[in-house]
């Protein structure tokens, strides 16, 4: 028991436990402060609810503040927006009030309306590089024509053109001419001409220069054209074209109004079709419109007969009718008739004379089948003493008429001549304005009804045959390869023939 109590703490260390125990817990106090204390000064002080409150209703003013700035600017653009508006709508008012007014002015002055001459206006502009510019149009509108220019001080314009075409023939058997194919020249008998064997020929002599003119006067413009080319003799400057046009009036030189130029197929040689009835002369046409589709034409023109056996003294004019019927696709159908005196003289002062007359039919018939973009272009021409407006014939020249040398009479000559083409599109290059291939195949046919007393040499018919290939690289711009053969027979019926290559490049300005 003693040995217990002399182990206990208390009475090992006596007066030292109770010092130790407030020690550690006055240790103990102190850490806890520090750590309290440590721990007050890192953490912020917790901001009062009404402080908190003051703060947010101030963000809350700054926010309406700002909504309402925005507010004041969008009810400023707005207010300006509207008379921006306002001003447009006035401006819309005006010009439908502009518009109602140049239609009654122009209604007045018997004008179509603005848009109307605006489109016509494009649609000129487009198909003017592609038409013939000698061929009189069917209404010369007011103000300027595309490709015009206004002569300074007055109140007319002025268009200038020109074609150059270029030529290679190359003859291959005895023909009477180098530059083109004529077919009433072929040698018959099979007799050999010294200098017209195998040749070949270059030229340009064929190229060509014209003006138009157009001035107003009245509903419409007063129209001029003059053209010429270089193939007069010895490649002299020879007129083509010089005419008038005012209203439905053409007074000067130009397409006669038997001819339907419009039938034309692509023919690169110079000479043309030898069937064809396609002649330039001076004359004074009317023409007018019957029908939306049709346009009739009235005229009368100058004579001019070529007689074998004596010469021509000419007193009557040919008087020519014709209508022309439109068709879908730039087709057409044209029938003409004409009504001549032969007129002439064998001996001088014995004046014979004889009646002549004949028709004319030929189209374009556009072939759309299978999504071709063809035509079959064709023309027949036939009567008694019309020989001046068969191409082949009117180049050989006294085929109107004959004079009898055993009786003294004149008797007029029943000819006929036909052709007929075919035109194929092998392709067209949509990306390019103009560029195409294309080919023609031609068949023509001439015939005179021979009198029993003409001689055997006397030219009976001929045939020609050709055919071409032609590439655009653009609208103004032609080159193509031609073969021709033809042949002819005379009276006795002795015939012969030849053959001709031509290229030919043809550019449009």
């Amino acid at each position: 028991m003693r040995a217990a109590q002399a182990n206990s703490p208390g009475r090992r260390f006596p007066g030292v436990r109770l010092p130790c125990l407030v020690a550690a817990a006055v240790s103990t106090v102190a850490a806890t402060a520090s750590v309290a204390r440590a721990q007050k000064q890192t953490k912020p002080p917790t901001k009062s609810l009404s402080t908190r409150v003051a703060e947010q209703m101030q963000q809350i003013e700054a926010q309406k503040l700002l909504i309402e700035e925005q507010q004041a600017l969008i009810a400023a653009q707005k207010a300006v927006a509207d008379s921006q508006a306002t001003r447009l709508q006035a401006l819309e008012t005006e010009l439908q009030a502009m518009r109602a007014r140049l239609a009654e002015l122009e209604s007045q002055a018997g004008l179509p309306a603005w848009e109307s001459v605006l489109e016509a206006r494009l649609k000129e502009i487009e198909a003017e590089a592609k038409k013939l510019p000698e061929l009189p149009p069917d209404v010369v509108s007011a103000g300027d024509f595309p490709g015009s220019i206004r002569i300074p001080g007055t109140d007319a314009a002025v268009k200038f053109g020109a074609r150059i075409r270029t030529a290679v023939v190359l003859t291959l058997d005895p023909l009477g001419t180098d530059d083109r194919f004529l077919t009433n020249s072929i040698p018959v008998g099979g007799d050999e001409v010294t200098g017209e064997a195998r040749r070949t020929n270059i030229s340009a002599r064929a190229s060509r220069l014209n003006l138009e003119f157009r001035t107003p006067s009245g509903r419409e413009q007063l129209r001029a054209f003059f053209e010429g080319d270089f193939a007069g003799s010895g490649n002299d400057f020879r007129l083509r074209h010089a005419y008038a046009q005012y209203l439905g009036w053409i007074v000067g030189q130009t397409w006669s109004t038997f001819s339907d130029p419009l039938a034309d197929p692509e023919d690169l040689d110079f000479e043309g079709i030898s069937s064809e009835n396609i002649i330039r002369q001076p004359q004074v046409r009317y023409w007018w419109t019957p029908a939306a589709a049709a346009r009739a034409a009235g005229a009368i023109e100058t004579p001019s007969v070529s007689l074998t056996g004596g010469s021509g003294v000419n007193l009557f004019p040919d008087v020519i009718g014709r209508l022309f019927w439109g068709l879908a696709a730039d087709g057409h159908l044209q029938g003409a008739g004409v009504l001549r005196q032969i007129r002439g003289e064998a001996q001088p002062g014995d004046v014979r004379s004889d009646w002549a007359y004949g028709g004319s039919l030929s189209g374009v018939l556009p072939n759309r089948a299978w999504q071709l973009r063809d035509r079959i272009i064709f023309q027949f021409n036939g009567g008694v003493g019309i020989a001046r407006y068969i191409n082949d014939l009117n180049s050989l020249g006294g085929q109107d008429a004959v004079f009898d040398s055993t009786t003294g009479a004149l008797e007029a000559l029943p000819a006929l001549g036909w052709y007929v083409a075919y035109e194929h599109s092998w392709k067209e290059w949509k990306a390019s304005e103009g560029r195409r291939l294309r080919s023609t195949v031609l068949w023509s046919f001439v015939r005179v009804y021979n009198l029993d007393f003409q001689p055997p040499d006397a030219y009976k018919s001929t045939h020609r045959l050709a055919v071409n290939l032609i590439f655009s690289p653009f609208t103004r711009l032609d080159a193509g390869l031609e073969y021709i053969r033809g042949w002819r027979t005379n009276r006795d019926e002795r015939s012969g023939s030849a053959d001709q290559v031509q290229f030919v490049a043809l550019c449009r300005f």
